[in-house]
């Protein structure tokens, strides 16, 4: 039995035109499954064989043995599509999508500079991220599932029924988690963050009092998107201001705030333009969280500011100077303790290409 159990895989190795080792796992799967879906047939095919074991194999049943291994041969031949099996990785969720169009959103398999293959969930839908599709997704939460959790590095916040991500400090100074992207290269971010406002956070303030400060220090009181470290390269940046109402120090509001009464504000240098800007607070200030207008989300805007159109919140994509592989970290910064303001997320949506 074991001489014709080869004999019968030897064939069918041949039939399907496979000399990769790197597909023997695949095959022999495949075979194994057809065999205990169609046992009656592929015993039958043993006996026949076994008939005429001391001579040539008859072209009836070639003919059988090749039906018989057709769908084996068509899962084969979808698992040598790139992207389809570890054997076959693909250079990019982005090149599945060139090679073709009908791929739907999943798992496949691309190249990484620090593995053979890595298994990814590549987004083929989204148009949020611009036109060109094919994005690996690195990160995707929202608090309002019970089944999402916070990055590792970030507290869970309880807050008027909203399950957030926050500090996992009480002071001044910046949480930090890493978001992986598996060794994948890439050379452009999209993403989305939705938060909320926490008391009396000064969007640009401390940097404006502090010019010293660097992308290593909570310069804003906010959410920073990065990628390594020394240096730390910027991505983008969430800043949460007090209130819309033009009476606090510079800094402490959104640059795009009373735009027919602009105060002199500052913003980072090393931040560029890439950031977002939003306040739950239309009125005065007020010691209290803010659960009815989320942060970021491109609405809710005071007539009298251009932050919702600033940049078209609440998506942002960022092409990078270079490419990388390095994981990116979501960092949330205050200058001051949290009885004074904090800063939490809902939701996050992070993708590369």
């Amino acid at each position: 039995m074991q001489l014709k159990v080869i004999l019968i895989t030897v064939v069918a190795c041949l039939q399907l035109g496979y000399s990769q080792n790197c597909l023997r796992d695949e095959i022999s799967a495949a075979f194994t499954r057809e065999v205990l879906a169609n046992n009656n047939v592929y015993d039958g095919l043993l006996e026949k064989i076994n008939e005429t074991i001391h001579e040539s194999i008859s072209l009836a049943v070639q003919s059988e043995l090749v039906q018989f291994l057709s769908p084996i041969t068509k899962e084969i031949n979808h698992l040598r599509s790139p992207g389809k099996s570890p054997c076959t990785p693909a250079q990019s969720c982005k090149e599945i999508y060139i090679k073709d169009a009908t791929s739907t959103s999943g798992y496949y398999w691309v190249k990484s500079l620090s593995a053979h293959a890595v298994q990814v969930y590549c987004d083929m839908e989204t148009t949020s991220c611009s036109e060109d599709k094919g994005w690996v997704k690195v990160s995707s939460i929202d608090m309002s599932n019970p089944q999402h959790v916070c990055p590792s590095g970030l507290n869970t916040l309880l807050e008027s029924g909203k399950r957030l991500c926050s500090k996992n400090i009480d002071g001044g100074g910046c949480s930090s988690a890493h978001l992986n992207t598996n060794g994948v290269q890439y050379s452009k971010v999209c993403g989305k963050i939705i938060g909320y406002q926490q008391k009396t956070p000064d969007a640009f303030a401390n940097y404006y009092s502090n010019r010293a400060l660097t992308i290593d220090d909570p310069y804003v009181d906010g959410i920073s998107l990065t990628h390594g470290q020394n240096p730390r390269h910027h991505i983008w940046t969430f800043a949460a201001a007090v209130h819309e109402i033009v009476t606090r120090a510079p800094g402490s509001l959104c640059p795009c705030t009373n735009i027919q009464n602009p105060t002199q504000l500052f913003v980072p240098p090393f931040i560029d333009n890439d950031y977002f800007c939003d306040t739950a607070s239309s009125e005065l200030y007020q010691f209290q969280f803010y659960p009815y207008d989320p942060l970021w989300d491109g609405s809710g805007c005071g007539t009298l500011n251009t932050c919702c159109s600033f940049n078209n919140p609440p998506w942002f994509v960022k092409q990078l100077p270079e490419a990388t592989t390095d994981n990116v970290e979501i960092r949330l910064c205050t200058d001051e303790v949290q009885g004074n303001e904090d800063i939490n997320f809902e939701k996050l949506d992070i993708y590369v290409q």
